[in-house]
């Protein structure tokens, strides 16, 4: 299949941004990238040609077509190139990544949010005692999640084993800004020997953090921290 010219708006800081930048590297998909600056008002042409909301990423197909929304670029990514395996041929594991995104998405990032950037100390100790117990909830599922013994994944540290899937594309930004949790309020979060309950999502962490694609599409820690700031309350 010919694909066409895509070129990708992007911004660096954005995390939703990132699950693009990981797809295109995952499936080694030729494409070009226009920076968007997020900390200026967009530019007139962005909105009027590109997303009329000024959100990236969005993905121009060709001269005529944009999608928007992370998960659908990163989608539409991915079945361009199934060879790369990135969404589970097998309806039940891509139905497992589908819910831990959506899971991620509605419970555990916005714990993390509330957790990393309140400044009041006695509420943001009640925030990471919630996120605590989100996260072990989280690393339940990472347990849980349904392998068959013949389906080639292996019991590796990913979410389903040895191999990186859709679940990792669309969360990986998210566990590479965890860091923040300690960021800003003194919180902190457990090692595996402080909390074993965790001990899964952690290494599940850890793992998704060294892939190549997680590190392109990663700024600084530093530059994180900088640009972060602005959500401290």
């Amino acid at each position: 299949m010919t694909v066409p010219k895509l070129t990708l708006y992007n911004a660096n800081i954005c995390p939703y941004a990132a699950r693009s930048v990981i797809a295109l590297a995952e499936t080694n998909q030729e494409h070009e990238v226009v920076a968007i600056d997020l900390a200026v008002p967009r530019p007139e042409w962005y909105l009027k040609d590109i997303n009329p909301y000024g959100q990236v990423p969005a993905l121009k197909v060709g001269e005529d077509h944009i999608i928007l929304e992370s998960l659908l670029v990163s989608e539409y990514v991915a079945d361009l190139h199934p060879e790369a395996g990135l969404l589970p041929s097998d309806p039940l594991q891509r139905a497992q990544v589908r819910y831990l995104i959506h899971h991620w998405g509605a419970r555990t990032q916005p714990a993390i949010h509330k957790a990393s950037f309140t400044l009041d100390t006695t509420a943001a100790r009640k925030h990471l005692e919630d996120l605590i117990v989100e996260l072990e909830k989280v690393d339940v599922l990472l347990q849980n999640v349904h392998r068959k013994e013949n389906d080639g994944f292996g019991q590796g540290s990913y979410f389903l084993g040895d191999k990186f899937s859709f679940a990792e594309v669309a969360l990986a930004p998210f566990l590479a800004r965890l860091f923040l949790l300690e960021a800003y309020n003194g919180n902190r979060l457990p090692t595996a020997a402080e909390n074993p309950k965790i001990a899964r999502l952690l290494q599940w962490r850890d793992a998704v953090l060294k892939r190549p694609s997680v590190v392109k599409s990663t700024p600084s820690q530093e530059s994180l921290t900088t640009n972060y700031r602005k959500w401290v309350k």
